[in-house]
């Protein structure tokens, strides 16, 4: 149960949905183009995952390059909140290729760069968090209105 940021907050999305334009394949390993990371936040109001589902997605393509999930919180959490071991919850905190998707042969290098963005970018993080609350926020909210 899972929904595009862009589908609740589509003008927002339009402003804050990070686009990576990939200029040189050779340095990349990446066809040339316009990729958009489109978010996914879980819809359950009994989930508190704390994770976010990101495609990699360019419209010479017809399907997601990439399905990463991240998980911004400590393993630790991730274990008191749904248990198992470390390496089931190694995708779930994330990043990771999520094993449920379909990946295409440019996932792996993907994974990389959108590992690279995470661990420096505080402000896209604090970005993905924050559309995480806004998601459930506004399910919440649709829910005592019915």
């Amino acid at each position: 149960m899972h929904t595009a940021f862009g589908n609740l907050f589509p003008e927002m999305a339009q402003k804050e949905t990070r686009v990576i334009t990939v200029v040189d394949q050779k340095i990349t390993g990446l066809p040339r183009g316009t990729y958009a990371l489109l978010e996914l936040y879980c819809t359950d109001l009994d989930c508190d995952c704390r994770n976010v589902y990101i495609n990699v997605v360019n419209q010479a393509f017809d399907a997601p390059l990439a399905t990463i999930s991240y998980g911004w919180e400590e393993l630790a959490f991730y274990k008191e909140w749904m248990g198992g071991d470390d390496e089931m919850l190694a995708e779930f905190k994330g990043p990771a290729l999520t094993t449920f998707a379909t990946q295409s042969q440019f996932a792996q290098r993907w994974l990389e760069i959108l590992t690279d963005i995470l661990n420096t970018d505080v402000a896209y993080v604090n970005r993905l968090q924050q559309h995480y609350q806004l998601v459930k926020t506004s399910i919440k909210d649709k829910q005592i209105k019915k």
